[in-house]
């Protein structure tokens, strides 16, 4: 289920003037309001793309690669780390994915595993 910005904008605007609204009218003890029936269902985030998440995980790890010999040693070594835990929460997120699917994303996964690797290598070979 996606959620389009604009219309929770607008529910939480109109629900904000029905309370709003509800609060400012005048109060009758002898009057009780019947509970308000709603449909909200809790916001969730979208369930995880695993095959964009794996794109997106090689789209970075070929951004550090190309960029290695600009970037300093400190912040090779924070986005090396956080691209390995980025590595490994997609690897569980892949996990549970369809047969169908997983053979293509598994590859993806394998193929920024080992560019990762390489770039380790650089790493160890400049120190």
């Amino acid at each position: 289920m996606r959620f389009d910005s604009k219309k929770l904008t607008a529910m939480f605007v109109a629900s904000a003037v029905a309370g709003t609204l509800a609060a400012s009218g005048p109060a009758r003890a002898d009057v009780t309001a019947p509970p308000a029936l709603s449909r909200s269902h809790p916001l969730q985030p979208p369930p995880p793309d695993p095959k964009g998440e794996v794109q997106e995980l090689l789209r970075q790890v070929s951004e550090l690669d190309d960029q290695w010999n600009s970037l300093p040693p400190a912040q090779r070594n924070q986005r090396l780390a956080a691209l390995q835990q980025q590595a490994t929460t997609v690897d569980r997120e892949t996990r549970n994915l369809p047969p169908d699917q997983q053979p293509e994303v598994e590859g993806m996964l394998g193929l920024a595993v080992l560019r990762l690797a390489d770039i380790m290598g650089k790493m160890r070979a400049a120190s």
